[in-house]
């Protein structure tokens, strides 16, 4: 008895027209009795064509969908950032115009007139927010010291009578950065393990605290496992405050998230521990941590990670039953880039005095009225979020550091 073997299926063939002349041929060999048609106007040629049809668009699908899993192949933007997480690359939304905004300010003159009363030296905070004429925002990011001894002093007013100076104008710069501050007021209910929240604003840049209700504070990581975080702190020594204005100090973060942005939104994510789970302190001391090295005086992990030290397993604690209050800054318009001199407004000053006890009397009030601020330099920058093979480079690039420092032996 005779076999009949059929012709074995050529995968290969995954488009339209191939695999409509795979089905004709398949139909003329095993069923030329059944069907004979194969004129195009035929009720046959119609079903092989609906078939063929459906077999593209699965192969295309197929196709796209390898095609998407894959870096140096992805083309939507959402399967890039998701492909750059993965690869240890944090997408970090657009990017901001920075520069340098020079402040004045008049100073009264001390008792001999022959230079500014140093105790109306002011200090003008990060987070004061100057504007330009052309409608662009800026935010201070480093605090401005009018008792830096580098600063320009020039005597700006005198007494007609005696000829002697009655106040100084002080010069000082600093650092600034587009966009203006936004706030967003979420309600959140009952507890739940690693919750997730979208800010609704889609031009939000960074974040820049999150408070509930209860006047907890939450703070940003890279990771949750990661439970420690540094702090700017002022440095008050007097002889190392010139060239170390502030000092990095570790606190213990125990309310802590992570942010990732999908579809031009933040969402922000935070741990699964309740507040019932919290009893750490504030500060992480050495001595207290635990570093999961039990029976040893001594660590050896070339891996060590300074920024998990407490070996929690609970990830942070979430909000529960509270109003969380985001603030957060964001770039307002396509080009925020200032030409020389265009910064020459301060919209929100926020200045403090080395003695504080002198904040409210006439001279300090007369102080702070008198700043002023002007941009030497322009301010130029694109704030536009990065193109789709921006990212892809720049995950490329990131992935062989492993989060290390590039060195030149490297």
């Amino acid at each position: 008895m005779s076999i009949k073997r059929k012709v074995p299926i050529r995968y290969t063939n995954r488009d339209f027209d191939s695999i409509r002349e795979d089905l004709v041929q398949y139909a003329k060999r095993y069923y030329p009795d059944t069907f004979k048609d194969f004129s195009e106007a035929s009720f046959g040629s119609l079903m092989i064509d609906t078939v063929a049809y459906v077999g593209d668009m699965l192969s295309f699908y197929v196709d796209y969908q390898a095609n998407e899993s894959f870096l140096d192949s992805a083309v939507e933007s959402n399967n890039i950032i998701r492909l750059a997480k993965e690869h240890g690359y944090k997408f970090q939304g657009p990017a901001s115009a920075v520069g340098e905004v020079t402040f004045y300010s008049l100073i009264p003159a001390n008792s001999t007139g022959l230079g500014p009363d140093v105790r109306y030296l002011p200090i003008l905070k990060a987070g004061t927010v100057v504007g330009s004429s052309g409608g662009g925002s800026y935010i201070l990011t480093k605090d401005v010291r009018f008792d830096n001894p580098k600063n320009f002093i020039i005597a700006a007013r005198t007494n007609p009578a005696t000829g002697i100076p009655t106040e100084y104008a002080v010069k000082s710069k600093g650092p600034v950065i587009s966009g203006k501050y936004g706030v967003e007021s979420i309600e959140v209910g009952a507890f739940q393990k690693f919750r997730k929240l979208t800010i609704d604003d889609t031009k939000v840049v960074e974040i820049i605290s999150v408070v509930d209700s209860e006047g907890h504070e939450y703070h940003e990581v890279e990771y949750l496992s990661h439970d420690v975080i540094y702090k700017s702190v002022p440095n008050k020594d007097s002889n190392t405050r010139d060239n170390a204005p502030s000092l990095m100090r570790p606190f213990n973060a125990p309310r802590r998230f992570t942010t990732e942005r999908k579809d031009g939104r933040v969402i922000l994510q935070f741990g699964q521990g309740s507040d019932s789970l919290l009893s750490t302190p504030k500060l992480s001391e050495p001595s207290n941590v635990v570093l999961q090295r039990f029976g040893k005086s001594y660590v050896t992990d070339a891996s060590f990670d300074p920024s998990d030290l407490t070996g929690t397993d609970k990830l942070g604690i979430g909000p529960a039953n509270t109003t969380l209050l985001i603030t957060y800054r964001k770039n307002t318009s396509f080009n925020s880039n200032a030409a020389v001199g265009a910064v020459n407004k301060i919209t929100n000053t926020i200045i403090e005095f080395n003695d504080m006890s002198i904040s409210n009397d006439a001279n300090a009030q007369t102080v702070a009225r008198s700043m002023e601020c002007g941009n030497e330099e322009p301010i130029n920058g694109s704030i536009a979020n990065p193109t789709v093979e921006d990212i892809r480079r720049r995950t490329i690039d990131f992935f062989p550091t492993q989060n290390r420092a590039v060195t030149a032996s490297d």
